[in-house]
């Protein structure tokens, strides 16, 4: 299928989305990794962990020109980036999608999930007792998948891996739609800032994404 989303969210930031219908090899023949690339390919045994890995790929070509696209290597974090830092960049992916954002001025951060009832379980590990109370009865899920989504995608946006979801980072009262935006805070030591997060439900799947514009 390839890509299905492209949308300019400011003038130097684009998300994007691909549905995964190919095969490995079909994905492998439109990309040219490099050394450290194809040793990192080669040790993935999971068939879905290599399309997700080589569809990303594929999107950031359809959302970086030719001239501006490099190989994409990964920091002490584990954040990825491309070589020539031409842009900023965030990826993610879940069953049969990956999703991409790319800035070229400031960082960003997106996440997309599929939609299951078992994060019910797991809400008191990633939202404070605050957050929680102003989760809306209706729509409870998606609004949790948003929740999430949100802290999965700040959390990436700011790429140090020192941020505990239910402390650092806190996110405001919203009303759910299936296409909106939540406002949340990333705080720790002496960096404080707000952030506007857009969402949009996809069939069974919840896509967040920011952008430091």
């Amino acid at each position: 299928m390839g890509i299905i989303l492209k949308r300019h969210i400011s003038e130097s930031a684009i998300v994007g989305l691909w549905e995964i219908t190919e095969t490995v090899d079909e994905l492998f023949s439109n990309v040219h990794l490099n050394e450290e690339e194809n040793t990192l390919f080669k040790g993935f045994s999971n068939d879905l962990r290599k399309l997700h890995w080589l569809s990303y790929r594929n999107l950031l070509k359809e959302l970086i020109s030719t001239e501006e696209y490099s190989h994409v290597i990964y920091d002490e974090f584990g954040k990825p980036y491309l070589q020539y830092n031409s842009h900023h960049l965030s990826v993610s992916h879940a069953g049969k999608y990956s999703a991409a954002i790319v800035n070229k001025n400031s960082p960003v951060g997106i996440d997309i999930e599929k939609t299951l009832p078992r994060i019910h379980k797991i809400t008191h590990k990633f939202l404070s007792e605050k957050e929680l109370k102003n989760i809306p009865p209706e729509n409870n899920t998606d609004s949790l998948y948003v929740c999430w989504g949100a802290k999965e995608a700040l959390y990436k946006l700011y790429g140090k891996q020192e941020l505990l979801f239910q402390e650092n980072i806190l996110l405001n009262p919203f009303v759910y739609s299936e296409t909106g935006f939540i406002t949340g805070t990333i705080s720790i030591n002496d960096f404080t800032q707000e952030y506007k997060l857009y969402y949009e439900k996809m069939q069974d799947y919840m896509l967040v994404y920011t952008a430091d514009c």
